[in-house]
């Protein structure tokens, strides 16, 4: 018995110096950033004039890494190498929306002003690195809001800075320029497991290394979520609903909304009935309609004018949301319903209006599809019905808006879709009831937009700098 005693308490005796040794060994951070995303860079950048020690680890590839997989022409590759790695969905359209009324609930979680400001300071940096090269426009018009609403319809307004992929690609590079002298960074890794202790959090590598931190921050996008729930899972983070928009991306003749831009580059109209709600998407005066490639999936999407010249149409996204129990229904849905169109490989389908719906004429002038790969097809047979109605019905209320009928020969491209992660519970900084654990950008569920994900990462980096 006494042998067996003190055998056991060798043993122990042993792991618990194997322990010290390892915990002396392991590598030791302030702050992790999971995810090097617009809302992770922009956390490291407002950690970075501290003395803290920040790691940022990603899945996908550096920044070099990623333009050399995608090739010079960075402006019209859709490959999903695009979407993942340094900088994220920011090397897509670079579209930064300043504003409350859409892309997020940044407004409800830090308050209306707050969440301008922190938008406006994400403008003030990309600036620093080169965005003042595009203007910021504003939608606001208080005579277009007003007849709107004799029609059914509410104008969105924001300040816009829409940088276009190569120009974003620009700032990007300058960005990891100067965060790589601030900060650590290691790509084509996982976190495999989370594990809160009394020193902070440990993180399990892929690679087998376990690190130590004092805070983490979660940033990893719509494509990080199957990873985040099993973390959430483990840790007992609760979720709320998901929202999934889907939508036709509709292209027509660069005059149709003259009426609606005279004032302004784009606009932003939300049409509420008591049968759905839609609200237009990245409108490209001029522009062009690509295709994107996300999560195996092929989608229609647009290109501003300014990447490889003007065309003679105008395209946008007229989305309509529905809400999902779960994360797993949404994603399955979306799945099911783009893969029923196109089976995951172009051409993408698409149709004109007046083969669609009667209440629109067909015209001599005809509509060249700019996305050269479309392929006809019967949407009716290939997209849920209550889609391509109430898309047809927005179109024919938006006639009377406008003053003038909307062209039959405009063309519907099937389907762009934009994913949202469901709320997880935080509190008003973006902490979880874990200590030292924060979650932000859009695996939050809080933004859904560039401005509104990298402002939730320099508000995080603000609430830890004052933390400690």
């Amino acid at each position: 018995m006494l042998i067996s005693f003190l055998f056991s308490l060798h043993k122990s005796v042993i792991l618990a110096h194997l322990y010290i040794c390892i915990i002396r060994t392991m590598r030791n951070y302030d702050v992790v950033i999971i995810g090097a995303g617009v809302s992770g860079l922009f956390a490291a950048l407002g950690l970075s004039s501290t003395k803290k020690r920040v790691l940022v680890l990603d899945a996908g590839h550096s920044l070099t890494e990623r333009l050399l997989l995608l090739g010079e022409d960075v402006a019209t590759h859709q490959t999903q190498a695009r979407y993942l790695g340094f900088g994220g969905l920011g090397l897509s359209e670079g579209k930064y929306n300043y504003t409350n009324d859409f892309g997020g609930e940044l407004a409800q979680k830090i308050g209306a002003q707050q969440s301008i400001n922190y938008q406006f300071q994400v403008d003030q940096l990309l600036c620093q690195f080169g965005a003042d090269q595009r203007p910021l426009y504003n939608t606001y018009n208080e005579e277009l809001m007003q007849r709107a609403q004799q029609y059914g319809f509410k104008v969105l307004t924001t300040q816009t800075r829409h940088l276009g992929t190569s120009l974003s690609t620009s700032i990007f590079k300058k960005l990891a320029h100067q965060l790589n002298q601030k900060v650590e960074f290691q790509f084509n890794i996982t976190t495999q497991d989370i594990e809160p202790n009394n020193n902070g959090i440990l993180l399990q590598l892929s690679n087998g290394e376990i690190i130590q931190s004092r805070q983490v921050i979660i940033a990893v996008g719509n494509s990080g979520l199957p990873w985040l729930q099993t973390i959430a899972q483990k840790l007992e983070l609760s979720y709320g609903e998901t929202r999934l928009d889907l939508g036709f991306r509709i292209e027509m003749h660069n005059k149709q909304l003259q009426s609606l831009l005279a004032n302004t580059f784009e606009t932003k109209l939300l049409y509420q009935t008591k049968n759905f709600t839609g609200y237009t998407y990245c409108m490209n005066p001029s522009g062009r309609v690509i295709a994107k490639y996300q999560n195996g999936l092929v989608m229609p999407d647009g290109q501003n004018c300014y990447e490889v010249g003007e065309s003679s149409n105008l395209n946008f996204t007229l989305f309509i949301p529905k809400w999902f129990k779960h994360h797993q229904i949404a994603h399955s849905y979306l799945q099911q319903t783009i893969n029923h169109i196109n089976q995951g490989q172009q051409p993408i389908a698409y149709q004109r209006l007046h083969t669609i719906d009667a209440r629109f004429k067909f015209k001599k002038h005809l509509i060249e599809p700019t996305l050269t790969k479309a392929e006809f097809a019967n949407l009716a047979s290939l997209t849920p019905n209550d889609y391509l109605q109430q898309t047809c019905d927005f179109l024919f209320a938006l006639q009377s808006l406008i003053g003038e009928p909307i062209d039959g020969n405009t063309i519907l491209y099937a389907m762009d879709s934009k994913s949202y992660a469901p709320i997880i519970q935080t509190n008003d900084d973006f902490a979880t009831k874990v200590n030292g654990l924060y979650i932000i950008g859009d695996s939050s569920g809080v933004s859904c937009s560039l401005s509104q994900a990298a402002a939730t990462g320099l508000y995080v980096a603000d609430k830890i700098k004052e933390s400690y």
